[in-house]
């Protein structure tokens, strides 16, 4: 789901003439932790300083942003697109995501078997 979600970004920076953004094996470690960590909380809330997440996980950068998104679909690919639309249809996170300031991604994304729900977090760091 990762990374289909991360190919369909990379598609619309490219029909934007924006380089495709690469994954970064930490930033994705991040994200599949703030994945679990707001399916488990059930809420969309970014920390008070991400920048001190990101330092805390040893990812040097110059700017940083998240993005974040569940949906009601259990785990598959339409889980993924339903999470990649909520990114789309929301101008905050989009721009984050079509930013050529950002050049590396990591996706995770966090199943709930409680009420079949499927939770993403999208870090990035330029």
């Amino acid at each position: 789901m990762e990374g289909l979600i991360v190919q369909w970004v990379n598609n619309a920076r490219a029909n934007r003439g924006v380089a495709p953004l690469k994954v970064g094996s930490l930033l994705t470690e991040l994200a599949g932790d703030r994945a679990v960590t707001i399916s488990k909380t059930e809420t969309l809330a970014h920390p008070s300083c991400l920048s001190c997440v990101f330092r805390s996980y040893g990812i040097s950068f110059s700017i940083c942003g998240e993005v974040l998104a569940w949906t009601s679909y259990p785990w598959g690919y339409q889980a993924a697109k339903n999470i990649y639309n909520a990114w789309k249809g929301s101008p905050s996170h989009w721009n984050i995501l079509m930013s050529p300031s950002f050049h590396r991604i990591g996706v995770g994304v966090a199943y709930r078997s409680s009420n079949h729900t499927t939770w993403a977090a999208g870090e990035l760091k330029g």
